[in-house]
């Protein structure tokens, strides 16, 4: 799941309003999560796994229905 969450993150245009809405979701600083979540280890909580993968796969369709 790692992988697939690093490869869709790399797709996200904005990533700071990405990293603002995970932050709101979870209840976590946004430093916090791009220092810990998303930098080199991509060490996301297993227990946010899903979610995030989720929150993810609906920012990018979101991105795309606005690029066409």
């Amino acid at each position: 799941m790692n992988q697939n969450i690093k490869q869709l993150f790399n797709q996200i245009d904005n990533k700071f309003d990405f990293i603002l809405l995970l932050s709101k979701e979870f209840k976590v600083k946004p430093n916090s999560i791009r220092n810990n979540w998303f930098a080199a280890y991509y060490s996301i909580p297993k227990k946010h796994e899903s979610r995030v993968l989720e929150i993810l796969q609906n920012t990018i369709r979101q991105q795309n229905l606005i690029a066409v």
